[in-house]
């Protein structure tokens, strides 16, 4: 199977329309190439959303260093205010593509319905001037990899951006160390009350307990003087976050508890209480 070219593949991804009907029908067909433009489409994305986000800061050189090693690229960073480079090579060869593209669906053979003529049959006129396939490829190829570098730097530049930005961090509001039960000596375990940027509020409880067969795990908030509780759902495995109910009072619910749960069909705590800890506010 003949699939469509990389350069085209690339185009798609960035949104240009350039493929023939044959390549759409082609691509409708094969998911190694579906999954190609959902792999350079997501790079684009990367890439794209970095223009409104303000003043970049500079990777390290080790970052570069990480991606030429990968990509065995030119070791020399390049500078990240090229915003515009990429476009302006989509720009100037989407239409030579097209024309390029329409031409060879014209003079060349499909390969898999039409067998190469012998050598001898299709000799070379004397004087005339031969370009490899490698040579006609060779702008392409140093185009894709100016885009693909650039997204790639925007990309590193972008993850770095964010990492300084405390406002799209959750904020601890308390946390907890969880006691062990006397059922349950062996057993530790945390938890941590976050508010994410848009204001929900999150218990976060990472645990160590001995395995058992049948069971499962549920965690609780319940008041300080344990009159009153509010499942918050049920853990797999050792670790989870939940969503705490609006307009709950977790000053008053400031008891973190996981209880062993049996299927019994009772929704109410069993009683078998794994760990428990009071939520204390961060200084």
């Amino acid at each position: 199977m003949r699939h469509v070219d990389p350069e085209v593949l690339a185009l798609l991804a960035l949104g240009e329309q350039v493929a023939l009907p044959v390549d759409s029908e082609h691509i409708s067909e094969c998911e190694q190439c579906r999954r190609e433009i959902e792999v350079l489409s997501r790079a684009a994305v990367v890439g794209r959303a970095t223009f409104d986000a303000g003043e970049l800061l500079d990777p390290p050189s080790r970052v570069w260093e990480r991606i030429s090693d990968e990509l065995s690229l030119s070791p020399e960073a390049p500078t990240l205010p090229q915003k515009l480079s990429t476009s302006t090579v989509v720009d100037e060869r989407v239409d030579v593509l097209a024309e390029k593209r329409a031409e060879r669906a014209l003079s060349e053979p499909d390969c898999e319905s039409a067998e190469a003529p012998p050598a001898e049959a299709n000799p070379v006129t004397e004087g005339a001037t031969v370009h490899s396939l490698d040579k006609r490829r060779r702008p392409w190829v140093a185009a894709l990899a100016a885009a693909a570098s650039l997204a790639l730097v925007a990309a590193a530049g972008s993850a770095i951006w964010l990492t300084f930005q405390p406002a799209d961090q959750p904020t601890i509001l308390a946390s907890a160390t969880l006691d062990a039960f006397p059922n349950w000596a062996d057993s530790t375990g945390e938890a941590r009350l976050e508010r994410r940027p848009d204001g929900t509020r999150v218990i976060d409880v990472n645990f160590d307990a001995p395995a058992t067969a049948g069971g499962y795990r549920e965690v609780w908030l319940i008041t300080s003087d344990a009159t009153a509780l509010v499942s918050l759902g049920i853990v797999e495995g050792t670790s989870g976050q939940f969503t705490v109910p609006d307009g709950l009072d977790i000053d008053s619910y400031d008891l973190v508890d996981i209880s062993e749960e049996q299927f019994d069909g009772d929704p109410a705590h069993s009683g078998d209480s794994i760990v428990r800890g009071q939520l204390s506010n961060e200084a």
